[in-house]
């Protein structure tokens, strides 16, 4: 909102006021830096989404200004290795799954969780109307081919889970490829890449991941543990934030979604907005109502880490004590 005139001439009379009295008193505070904001590069680990909403909303209502933070928003994408670039201190918080998270640390990457953002997760397999699958078993059991990422930890969970491993394909990223194949599935979010078939007029189902009992937080927040020790009250200030934001965001996601597309030409706003409000049970919980947005608890960080041993992804559970923190 611009200010009004009066308020900014009081604003530039009362600056111009202090400065005189800062140089005739030549005290020590006016040798300090114009800013004391707590300086955190937050690396997203795809483009500007509705997954991400409650950061942009807690941007554009100031709710980070206002704890001290300045936070400055760095684009991701397939190529970027988010847990590292945390772990090693390169940027100060990054956006992954939890099974990311405790991959890294088992390896020495001492990364800490501030804020999940999916209490579940929203991976899922998607089929043309015209596949014979009714199931998420049937898909993974049958024999026309999957699109998944290899070595992601749900695509071990699924073959460990149904004693098979169906034809795979590496997925691309993109629709084309499953547009114009049929019979073909391919790995989704369900408010993601089935919103985009289903605005073309294509009918799609969806079979989430998390019915086969494998649901780790995804959109988890993470800071290293050096930048936990040395700026606690930051990370509080950070959770806090995000909560106000992401509140904001569900409770109307068009106030922001206009802005989120201007990033984001590849999303139309039709499909953001069907996102939004596609992403909310995934969100929004009957625990997240108890313990506040982005909570967590350990029983899910210790199911998860046995998980990924059974399946080992990981060769041993980490010590979950400093795993997460809440605010």
């Amino acid at each position: 909102m611009r200010p009004s005139a009066a308020v900014t001439v009081l604003a530039a009379a009362l600056a111009l006021a202090l400065a005189g009295c800062s140089d005739r008193g030549r005290s020590a505070s006016a040798k300090e830096p114009a800013s004391t904001k707590t300086r955190i590069r937050f690396q997203l680990d795809w483009v500007p989404q509705p997954e991400f909403g409650g950061l942009y909303a807690g941007l554009a209502r100031g709710y980070f200004a206002a704890e001290g933070l300045d936070v400055q928003v760095l684009k991701g994408g397939a190529s970027v290795a988010v847990p590292q670039l945390v772990a090693n201190d390169k940027v100060e918080a990054g956006v992954m799954g939890a099974d990311q998270l405790l991959a890294v640390r088992v390896k020495g990457g001492r990364l800490v969780a501030v804020y999940a953002t999916y209490q579940v997760s929203p991976r899922a397999l998607m089929v043309h109307d015209a596949n014979p699958a009714r199931s998420l078993e049937e898909v993974w059991r049958g024999q026309n081919p999957v699109a998944v990422e290899p070595g992601q930890s749900y695509v071990r969970w699924l073959t460990a889970r149904y004693g098979t491993t169906p034809p795979t394909v590496p997925y691309q990223g993109a629709l084309a490829i499953f547009e114009g194949s049929p019979l073909l599935a391919q790995q989704c979010f369900i408010s993601a890449e089935p919103v985009d078939m289903e605005l073309l007029g294509k009918k799609v189902r969806t079979f989430p991941v998390a019915a086969s009992g494998f649901s780790p937080y995804l959109g988890v927040v993470a800071v290293s543990e050096a930048f936990q020790a040395e700026h606690p009250e930051a990370v509080r200030a950070l959770v806090r934030a995000l909560r106000k934001g992401w509140t904001d965001y569900l409770a109307d996601p068009g106030a922001f979604n206009p802005a989120i597309a201007a990033q984001n030409p590849a999303m139309s706003l039709a499909a953001m907005n069907r996102a939004a409000e596609l992403d909310r049970p995934f969100i929004e919980t009957q625990f997240t109502r108890r313990a506040g947005l982005g909570a967590m608890e350990e029983s899910r960080w210790a199911e998860l880490a046995r998980q990924l041993v059974e399946i080992k992804a990981i060769a041993r559970a980490p010590d979950l004590k400093g795993v997460f923190v809440g605010e």
